[in-house]
């Protein structure tokens, strides 16, 4: 039998990758201690329902808006307890969604499986799948040693989802520019028409003294249809992004400043330093988003007015670049430095979301 730890293959690399702690952790743990298949099982399952937990969030908060937490009363409990703990908060303290087991997952997706069913399988076979995931899990949860199927069996389903998963973050990022002379609420003629006093005051002037720029727009589910009228409609998001010319963001400080506002922010991505998006549900009232979007225009301008000149993603090593997207993604759940949810779209293709063996090769309908 070899004592060869297989970490030590690619060490300078997987140590920038990990960060220090991580990877020697995981050298003196792995094999020695942890099988290898079972840490390789941790983690497909951990992509697994991380990716159901964040369709979860889209989809009801597309349906619902800003009263999509009225569904999720179960996770009260456990989200109080943990509340307590201060000094122990992570990103995932404030999303009830992370205190649910997968168990409890399963019956909020049946309950409104109109608005999953394109992204996920068949339903009986997704509800005949569930018995043998749910068994995988058990195992996990519980530090029992695999089956040798188990990984095959997750990274099948990964591979089954990958079309959904595909079409679900290509729909966000689809946007469309409202017609002003079609639309008549309050974000169209806000910030389409620029009749919202914050956009009169702020748009040029941003542009010309900060090197900020906004492009506003509309995103539909694929559950959805396009309405008549965009107040209050069901299965619709818009999205606000700013891009940076001159100076880099800071993102805790941007998320402080919007503290009042967060309940109707559905995401904040930001994929560098140099671009913002902000994503809001139409299902909210339309005047109430247009203010917001105005309030978190004035607080980007405030953060960048006490930030630092840019420095290019292309200035930053490997390490300075994983230890930025570290920063960014422990501030709160709905911050995000490098999802699907701003990266994939149509152009995308050939893609593979999960790099599970599986992909998309073609454009799907939807």
């Amino acid at each position: 039998m070899s004592n060869e730890n297989p970490l030590d293959e690619r060490p300078k690399l997987l140590e920038s990758w990990l960060g220090g702690e991580s990877y020697e952790a995981l050298r003196a743990v792995v094999p020695s201690v942890m099988p290898a298949q079972s840490l390789a099982l941790y983690a497909r399952w951990w992509q697994l329902e991380a990716w159901l937990r964040e369709l979860i969030y889209v989809e009801l908060r597309a349906l619902y808006g800003a009263t999509w937490l009225d569904n999720l009363r179960v996770a009260s409990g456990r989200q109080a307890q943990d509340s307590a703990y201060k000094h122990m908060s992570t990103a995932d303290s404030e999303n009830p969604l992370a205190y649910l087991d997968y168990s409890q997952l399963l019956p909020m997706i049946e309950a409104h499986w109109d608005q999953f069913e394109y992204a996920l399988l068949e339903s009986r076979s997704w509800q005949g799948r569930q018995e043998e995931l749910k068994r995988v899990r058990h195992r996990i949860g519980h530090i029992r040693k695999p089956h040798r199927d188990d990984l095959a069996r997750i990274e099948q389903t990964l591979r089954d989802l990958e079309r959904g998963a595909f079409i679900a973050c290509a729909a966000y990022n689809k946007r469309t520019v409202p017609r002003a002379e079609q639309f008549k609420d309050a974000m169209t003629a806000g910030w389409i028409s620029q009749e919202h006093p914050t956009a009169r005051r702020l748009i040029r002037h941003a542009d010309n003294q900060y090197g900020v720029g906004l492009e506003v727009g509309v995103s539909r589910r694929p559950w959805a249809s396009w309405p008549e009228d965009l107040e209050n409609a069901q299965g619709l998001f818009w999205h606000a992004d700013f891009y940076m010319r001159d100076r880099a963001v800071d993102v805790r400080a941007l998320w402080n400043e919007i503290r009042g506002i967060r309940p109707l922010v559905v995401h904040m991505l930001v994929s560098n330093p140099h671009h913002v998006q902000f994503t809001y549900s139409s299902v909210d009232d339309s005047a109430g988003t247009s203010d917001a979007v105005g309030a978190c225009f004035d607080a980007l301008l405030y953060s960048l007015r006490h930030g630092r000149r840019a420095q290019g993603l292309v200035d930053l090593d490997a390490r300075e670049y994983a230890e930025w997207r570290s920063r960014t993604d422990s501030i709160d759940y709905r911050i995000m430095s490098s999802s699907g949810w701003s990266l994939v779209s149509e152009d995308a293709i050939p893609i593979s979301m999960f790099g599970a063996g599986g992909g998309v090769e073609l454009l799907p309908n939807w």
